[in-house]
């Protein structure tokens, strides 16, 4: 049964993998979905879903999108209508306008293959913004174990015998009691405009510190990065704190990242290379993340204590379509060689861009075409399967148009 307020989308797609893909995509950024291949299966998905947001493929095997489109005129449907297609761009655009003369409510068209960038835009777009949340029931809901975390996996580019995961960053959710799981982007500004901020980030780091001690003691070794916020960069107690949680978990410390954006460790350079080096002393890894996203100075990369570098997501993306991003994105990778620092590129999507960071040296990436956050649990599965071999790997992948 669905809940008044949830986001619901209705993917209709004759691909499994791109119907999976979709679906990973739109909720993980908090939306309900169900999924049709045909007309039986759309019938009675959009029954049971009662669809907020429709997503249709134009090309299916028993019949056309334009028919779905009639069908769903037929039904009422007042949900905003978001077309994928790998047709010509003058199709799409004479299916677009025939929606509307249907009196349907036609949004974006997106062109197959789909990145992830491009969807999630398109989604964030027609999702509904009737979450009602308060400062106060959001410093509740942190303090009553509301918050949880997924991981999504960090995978090797340069071991020579398939895609091993090699770690994963920790992402918060808000598994909200009226709402659903919530992703970030409904709950973290309110956080940072409420003061809240390091609340959160203080409770984002004690769950992943104490899930790094039970997977550890489960024979997971492997390191979490945790991001820290601004807030947290100007707190000397900081490190000392941090220590007596890891010791608490009885964790061994590599075993722990923070990741610190470009803009958070330059708003306070000295508090930040103070907190940085102390931690560095400590046996914790740095990293600094979304880097390229162009707030600080080159300079700064050898002023700071980092270990890692991560490189920013809208760099990634542009790496099938832009030589300029190839050549950025090479240049980084040779520069942070340079430093003996590895590389991690977030927001992969595509083999092409594996391929090309495998040739450059990009030790580490992550991103859909690998495996979505997931949670502790599920992680953990992904990690015994194996899921990272050769066969395994790529099933986020979207660079199969159709």
């Amino acid at each position: 049964m669905t809940m008044a307020g949830q986001n619901r989308i209705l993917i209709v797609d004759d691909e499994p993998d791109l119907r999976s893909f979709f679906r990973d995509v739109a909720e993980d950024i908090g939306f309900v979905s169900a999924e049709a291949g045909d007309q039986d299966e759309f019938a009675s998905a959009y029954e049971r879903l009662d669809p907020t947001v429709v997503l249709l493929d134009l090309t299916m095997p028993d019949t056309d999108g334009v028919e779905f489109l009639r069908n769903l005129a037929k039904r009422n449907c007042t949900a905003p209508v978001i077309l994928v297609s790998g047709q010509d761009e003058r199709v799409i655009a004479t299916a677009e306008r025939l929606g509307r003369m249907f009196g349907l409510d036609m949004r974006n068209v997106l062109q197959k293959p789909v990145g992830v960038t491009d969807l999630e835009a398109a989604l964030q777009e027609v999702r509904t913004k009737n979450i009602s949340i308060t400062a106060d029931t959001l410093s509740t809901s942190i303090t009553e174990g509301e918050l949880v975390l997924h991981f999504q996996p960090k995978i090797g580019l340069q071991s020579g015998d398939g895609f091993p995961v090699v770690g994963s960053e920790a992402l918060a959710r808000w598994n909200h009691p009226a709402h659903g799981l919530l992703p970030p982007n409904d709950f973290v500004p309110l956080a940072e405009e409420s003061g809240l901020i390091g609340k959160l980030s203080d409770e984002v780091l004690r769950q992943a510190i104490t899930q790094i001690g039970i997977w550890q003691r489960n024979g997971i070794a492997l390191p979490v990065a945790v991001n820290l916020s601004p807030k947290q960069l100007t707190d000397l107690t900081l490190p000392d704190r941090i220590a007596e949680l890891v010791a608490e978990a009885n964790i061994e410390r590599p075993l722990l990242t923070l990741e610190v954006t470009e803009q958070a460790a330059m708003a306070d350079t000295g508090k930040a290379m103070d907190i940085l080096t102390r931690l560095r002393l400590k046996d914790i890894t740095i990293a600094l993340d979304d880097f390229g996203a162009g707030y600080s100075s080159l300079v700064e990369i050898y002023r700071m204590p980092f270990s890692e570098l991560k490189l920013d997501r809208s760099l990634i993306t542009d790496i099938d379509t832009s030589r300029d991003a190839r050549t950025v994105v090479r240049a980084l990778v040779a520069l942070a060689q340079e430093l003996k620092m590895p590389v991690c590129a977030e927001g992969v999507e595509t083999e092409n861009t594996v391929t090309f960071l495998q040739d450059i040296g990009c030790e580490i990436a992550q991103g859909f075409f690998f495996a979505k956050p997931m949670p502790a649990d599920e992680f953990a599965k992904f990690v015994a399967a194996g899921s990272s071999s050769e066969e395994g790997a790529g099933e986020g992948s979207t660079s199969a148009a159709a």
